[in-house]
């Protein structure tokens, strides 16, 4: 293996331990902690991007790697995505009181009669 392949294959292993922690703590619906392991993931990914190394990902050892990572990757969409529609559900129905063409209580108990 190559220079070039050993800082390939140490960078794909940070980012299969970034992805699992990050499935770690998406099942926790630890969500700050995910959000910050994925920036760094992304961090490693433009690492891996610019080492622009073509053979790694071919080798036994790559390819074990990417195969346990798109497992996971494939549930932590669909876990990000989840929480996402709950996030949302959960903020339009805090939302779903508020009405523009109503006056606001206060405006209506306030004003001299």
């Amino acid at each position: 293996m190559g220079n070039d392949d050993q800082r390939a294959a140490a960078l794909w292993k940070k980012f299969s331990v970034l992805t699992e922690e990050m499935y770690r703590f998406i099942k926790k619906n630890d969500i700050d902690t995910f959000f910050e392991l994925l920036r760094q993931r992304i961090e490693i990914q433009d690492q891996i991007e610019k080492l622009d190394n073509h053979t790694y990902h071919k080798t036994v050892e790559g390819s074990a790697v990417i195969a346990a990572i798109n497992p996971l990757n494939s549930k932590i969409h669909s876990m990000a995505q989840s929480w996402l529609i709950r996030t949302r559900n959960r903020n339009n129905m805090v939302h779903s009181y508020d009405s523009s063409d109503m006056m606001p209580l206060g405006f209506m108990f306030n004003r001299k009669m």
